[in-house]
């Protein structure tokens, strides 16, 4: 029962210092998980604005590779466009992961990914017309902006609401973080309130633990490691199992001997001698420990002195720890990291880390190379010191107001390399806090990009020549808003009216023009506005007053429409007083010279008056009229189709593809008249140059039907006319793509031969084919052998054919062909 008296203090205290530590600990853990979990919140939430930023970011690349490629026309735009373009909707992918817990946000994403679609669809779309040779309209352009304006509303949106909630989730972190000091600073007063406790009962207890020293002693020589107690002259006293193992000595024997001759201890590397005072200084690591069997262990030697209360040193108490297998795992981690600090070298991005303060501390070996900086150069400040001087005051203050502010850091610059280059670079980095929320650490990359800032200077460079080039035009260039009012204008279109250009912004052209110019230019602009189509070409004049003298100009008008509304007009004024003065004078010379020949050549004239005559009735009487009807079918299918019927909008269409036969008949037509009428100049042509301008006029009907060519070069040379010979393979070639079945993949061949003075293109195709009895009236004007519906044309092109290869002193014919279609012989002189 004494017994139990004497310990029952310590048991309680021991139980309640237990049980309020349990729920102190317990409180604290619970405050360590709130936080983990709202911490994780505001990273998730940090990572979805991130993932909307590179979104756009993307989007924004792909764009100006797009633009890039526009102006250059060059393959690294466009893979630069095309690899921006197919990493956005990935990007979206992930946001729509991310933010699977917010249904709002969900829904925000869904126009958004539209709009990306829609954008990334459109930007396809421009690239293809500039791959196919055609400029993108003003329409497209405006639409692509309110589809950019449209993303970024959207991405605004998403990142408001994740921006609401990072503040909330922060405010939650906050709150977390004072609960969790407060559970803190409450464990720790618990626990020197109970450490405090249980010194006063130890002290109370003094006799019961000296009465436990037998225990104690029981105790050491069961611990894992190594114990030996020596007296004040360093003689053993006292071993225990594990002392005896490593020291292969046992206790009996070793009581009573010097230390030193117990414990063997030697140098690992030189294999010296060592004291045991040596083994528990810096070269502890090196200190191994000799066994008497053989057995050599690494050890870890620490010592204690023995000081009872208020008596001198008794002795002291080694431990020896054996730890051979601890260094292996040391070993094994050191090599771990060497390999992980290889890996990161093989980044391509340079790692590197700071201290709190801003100090450079670490930088990768890719940075040393690449600047030529010593690894002792670079640390503190050192590194500032290879950044190019125009740029390191920048970086200099951005990089103190991160480490001030604990903002990330992101910066582009310059650096000097080693080689004597400059070359850009983009550093970024972010701070590394404890859980206090204190910067222990900076850790960034950084990343050269001068390729890329290059491309980017060099499109800001073409830009600007743009602007200069808009404003050093000599053509007068204006937009004017859809209230007829100057929204700008170049020096050109200012100096008509004589008024500066800054003063003529937001007024009526109407208003600073001169008469009648002023009447001229409002007339035209209000039919663009009621109209919303453009026109071109116009002939404005200023009558000669006093000593000014006649002033001529040519305007088009073009309309800026946003779906069905006009957004302005951009107008382009060209003065051609100079080219009209000299056409009056061209024509008042033509009459005279007229009126001299008149009675030698009236013949001649009589005849060339009515071969102007055809030529004008058909360019004018017959082509006007067809524009007008083509014009007034196609306005009264876009503002008439809802009010009108199934049958009415297909007569209308059919309207519109007579017109447009009628149209391509007129113009098959004039080619033939000039064709019969022009005079030729026979010269050497290189048949192989001809085949080549006609494979590039019809690239894009090529690509589109998936025709397939096979020419046998060289081609010869015959004597001819370059034109005319384009104009005739050209016929032929398009008349193989077209003429055939369909679901049949067009096939043409092409080879040369010459015979003597005679040189042979012939022509083969696998098309429906020309049977015998129709060979020679298929080169008539107007001959067809099938309808509009099945293969459109206007029946001229092989008249065209002929017509040209007489011109040229040659001629043409139909071969028969053993694996069907169709083979055109041609026959000219050959060239010398």
């Amino acid at each position: 029962m004494k017994k139990i008296t004497l310990r029952a203090p310590v048991t309680i205290a021991t139980i309640v210092s237990l049980l309020v530590l349990g729920a102190a600990l317990a409180v604290l853990a619970r405050g360590i998980r709130n936080q983990s979990d709202a911490w994780q919140w505001v990273v998730h939430t940090r990572e979805v604005l991130e993932h909307v930023q590179a979104t756009i970011a993307l989007t924004s690349e792909a764009e100006a590779a797009q633009r890039g490629f526009l102006l250059t026309g060059s393959d690294t735009f466009e893979a630069g466009y095309r690899q921006a373009r197919d990493a956005v909707l990935p990007q979206v992918a992930q946001l729509r992961t991310l933010t699977r817990d917010n249904p709002g946000q969900q829904r925000a994403l869904q126009p958004f990914e539209e709009a990306l679609r829609m954008r990334l669809d459109l930007l396809d779309r421009v690239v293809h017309e500039k791959r196919a040779g055609q400029a993108p309209s003003m329409a497209t352009l405006e639409s692509g902006r309110m589809l950019k304006q449209r993303i970024l509303a959207q991405a605004q949106l998403i990142r408001s609401e994740e921006q609401r909630l990072l503040q909330e989730r922060q405010l939650r972190v906050e709150a977390g973080r004072r609960e969790l000091i407060t559970a803190f600073a409450t464990t720790a007063g618990v626990a020197v309130f109970l450490v405090i406790l249980l010194w006063v009962i130890s002290s109370r207890d003094a006799a019961r633990l000296l009465a436990e020293r037998a225990r104690l002693d029981a105790t050491l020589r069961s611990i894992g490691d190594g114990v030996i107690a020596t007296d004040p002259d360093g003689t053993v006293g006292l071993m225990n199992p594990v002392a005896e193992e490593l020291t292969g000595t046992p206790e009996p024997r070793g009581v009573g001997m010097p230390l030193d001759q117990v414990l063997r201890l030697r140098e690992r590397s030189s294999g010296r001698p060592m004291a045991p005072e040596e083994a528990m200084g810096d070269g502890a690591d090196q200190a191994v420990l000799a066994s008497g069997d053989g057995h050599e262990y690494a050890i870890e030697l620490s010592a204690a002195p023995i000081h009872p209360q208020g008596a001198e040193a008794m002795g002291t108490v080694m431990v020896l720890r054996d730890v051979t297998e601890r260094n292996a795992r040391a070993r094994a981690l050191a090599e771990s990291e060497a390999n992980y600090r290889y890996t990161i070298e093989l980044n391509p991005q340079m790692p590197w880390k700071a201290a709190a303060d801003g100090r450079m501390e670490y930088l990768s070996d890719r940075w040393l190379a690449l600047t030529g900086q010593a690894r002792d150069a670079f640390t503190g400040s050192g590194w500032v010191e290879v950044i190019h001087a125009e740029d390191r005051p920048g970086v200099a203050r951005v990089w103190a107001d991160s480490v001030a502010s604990g903002a990330p850091y992101d910066v582009e610059h310059r650096v000097h390399t080693a080689d004597g280059q400059v070359r850009w670079v983009r550093a970024r980095a972010n701070p590394r806090r404890d859980d206090t929320g204190a910067i222990v650490a900076w850790y960034g990359l950084t990343e050269d990009i001068h390729a890329r800032k290059e491309s980017e200077l060099a499109l800001n460079r073409r830009l600007a020549q743009i602007e200069t080039i808009y404003r050093a035009v000599p053509v007068g260039l204006g937009l004017v808003d859809a209230d007829l009012r100057l929204a700008e204008l170049n020096d050109a279109l200012a100096e008509v009216s004589g008024t500066p250009k800054h003063a003529m912004v937001g007024m009526r052209p109407m208003d600073v023009l001169p008469a009648p110019l002023n009447g001229q230019v409002g007339g035209v602009l209000e039919q663009v506005v009621q109209t919303c189509r453009q026109v071109a070409d116009v002939e404005f004049s200023m009558p000669a007053s006093g000593a000014a003298q006649q002033r001529d100009w040519l305007a088009s008008f073009y309309p800026v429409v946003d779906g069905n509304h006009l957004q302005g007009i951009v107008v382009a004024l060209l003065e051609v007083t100079q080219i009209k003065t000299a056409q009056r004078k061209l024509i008042e010379a033509n009459q005279l010279l007229e009126q001299r020949v008149e009675e030698r050549t009236a013949q001649i004239a009589e005849a060339n008056a009515e071969l102007r005559a055809f030529a004008h009735t058909i360019a004018h009487d017959l082509r006007a009229p067809l524009r007008n009807v083509e014009g007034f079918a196609t306005a009264l299918l876009e503002d008439e189709a809802e009010r009108m019927s199934e049958d009415g909008k297909l007569f209308v269409g059919r309207i519109v593809a007579a017109v447009v036969r009628m149209d391509r008949l007129i113009t098959d037509l004039l080619a033939y008249s000039r064709l019969s009428r022009a005079e030729l100049r026979l010269e050497r042509v290189d048949l192989g140059t001809v085949v080549k301008t006609v494979l590039r006029d019809l690239e894009a009907q090529i690509a589109e039907s998936s025709a397939q060519l096979d020419i046998a070069w060289p081609l010869p040379a015959v004597q001819g006319n370059a034109t005319i010979l384009v104009q005739v393979i050209a016929n032929l070639v398009s008349n193989a793509i077209k003429f055939v079945d369909k679901g049949v993949g067009p096939h043409i061949t092409i080879s040369g031969s010459r015979d003597g003075p005679v040189a042979r293109l012939l022509i083969g195709d696998n098309g429906i084919g020309i049977a015998p009895e129709h060979r020679e009236h298929v080169f008539g004007v107007f001959e067809r052998l099938h309808g509009h519906e099945r293969y459109p044309g206007t029946g001229i092109g092989l008249a065209i054919v002929k017509k040209g290869l007489e011109r040229m002193d040659g001629t043409v014919r139909i071969l028969d062909r053993e694996c069907g279609g169709s083979t055109f012989e041609l026959t000219m002189q050959a060239a010398d």
